[in-house]
């Protein structure tokens, strides 16, 4: 009898409920009957859930962040991070802005997978809980983070853990990458400056992920106004070409790249790195897709996170 349509379907939408003892219990409900429960989930996910106002989405986040059943977002069975990764496929596409260095021109990358959404609380803290995860000095051979740094991560400021972790530095980034590297078998990196961009801009140079038009119910940034990070994936209408999310707002997202050397991609020095994306603190401007920002590499703040980029999952 639950898993009768008439049973699921209301409960999938009750699932989307803002009052968190509402959507607790038929999300819970829905987890309890396996795949189609998930599927029902999903389907109401996709369907009903970007109709909500971005405080609603934000709040509903907050209220299920222990629970968040969606791909991409928290821990595989065996613990590593569950990482849902999109194909970006060779080809040009358009790099850079009028007022951005060197201005737009036409460049051509390989093919690469990126991250669906940006690195969640819940999948750095496995690699901070591992036992040889963050205090493992092999993540941090070649880089220039000094002992403190190395002895413990940042302080999560936003403890939700389907919300981005926040509050990792550059060097923090590239030893968990590393780290799941080793665990995923295959060679995991944060993306060039270049990857990132095509990733959010598509072929045709857009100005931000979903077009031409700043849009504050899109992407969480200053205007939208919800004061913190948020669960990620919850703008779907913010979506990139290639379907990627958070790319416009929520966190800052470290890539390879120095600032003032981009073309230097090298893990050695201590030179400021690049960031991308906006945040939820900047204002919409700096959310445009083209837009780069550089901090230290050692330099932990509640706007900074994470994405990974692979040549090739499963290699």
């Amino acid at each position: 009898q639950l898993q009768t349509p008439r049973v699921i379907e209301p409960l999938a939408t009750l699932s989307l409920d803002t009052d968190a003892t509402t959507a607790r219990t038929a999300l819970q409900a829905l987890l309890k009957l396996g795949e189609v429960g998930e599927r029902a989930f999903n389907t109401a996910f996709t369907s009903e859930f970007a109709k909500k106002p971005p405080d609603e989405r934000a709040a509903w986040g907050r209220n299920i962040a222990d629970i968040d059943p969606r791909p991409g977002v928290g821990l595989q069975p065996d613990g590593l991070p569950d990482i849902d990764w999109v194909e970006i496929l060779a080809g040009e596409f358009t790099f850079g802005a009028e007022d951005e260095r060197n201005g737009p021109r036409k460049l051509t990358l390989p093919t690469f997978y990126i991250a669906r959404y940006p690195v969640t609380y819940q999948q750095f803290q496995a690699f901070i809980d591992a036992d040889d995860g963050f205090h493992n000095p092999q993540w941090w051979k070649g880089l220039a983070a000094d002992d403190d740094h190395k002895s413990s991560p940042g302080e999560q400021a936003f403890k939700y853990w389907n919300h981005p972790r926040e509050r990792v530095s550059w060097y923090d980034a590239v030893a968990f990458c590393r780290w799941l590297s080793v665990k995923a078998g295959y060679k995991i990196t944060l993306p060039t400056e270049q990857q990132w961009e095509k990733a959010a801009r598509g072929t045709d140079g857009l100005e931000y992920p979903y077009g031409k038009e700043y849009d504050a119910s899109k992407g969480n940034t200053y205007q939208t106004g919800i004061g913190q990070t948020s669960a990620v994936g919850i703008f779907s209408g913010g979506a990139s070409p290639y379907d990627i999310l958070d790319m416009s707002g929520n966190v800052w997202e470290w890539c390879l790249n120095e600032y003032s050397n981009p073309e230097n991609t090298g893990l050695g020095g201590a030179s400021s790195r690049v960031l991308r994306g906006g945040s939820w603190g900047r204002r919409m401007d700096y959310a445009r897709a083209s837009y780069r920002d550089g901090w230290p590499p050692s330099f932990r703040n509640f706007n900074f996170g994470c994405r990974c980029v692979c040549a090739a999952p499963y290699d």
